[in-house]
């Protein structure tokens, strides 16, 4: 048998942060581009826009600094606050597999 889990973070029972939800985010930041990131992750730029918005909401952090297209095209990444947060739930749940793993292989073992 194999444990299988997910985490994320509520505020007041809503999602905040999840691991789908930071990979979005470090998504827009990588490619610059909300509508590029939505289209790796096979969503539409509305949802992905709305995601971000909720997650903007719920935190109380300013995820992303945007850049309105133009001739040059618009933009989206990261702002300091966004990528202190998602850092310290990366820092969060680094490890958290090998720990549940080991708790589950100690209730389970064979004894």
């Amino acid at each position: 048998m194999d444990v299988k889990f997910k985490v994320w973070v509520e505020k007041k029972g809503e999602v905040v942060l999840s691991n789908g939800k930071l990979n979005i985010l470090k998504t827009i930041d990588q490619l610059g581009s909300i509508h590029k990131a939505a289209e790796q992750f096979g969503m539409s730029y509305r949802h992905a826009w709305g995601m971000v918005q909720k997650i903007e909401k719920r935190s109380g952090i300013k995820m992303l600094e945007t850049q309105i297209g133009g001739s040059d095209g618009g933009g989206a990444n990261l702002t300091t606050e966004g990528k202190a947060f998602l850092a310290k739930y990366e820092a969060f749940s680094k490890g958290l597999d090998k720990l549940i793993e080991n708790k589950f292989s100690k209730a389970f073992s064979k004894g």
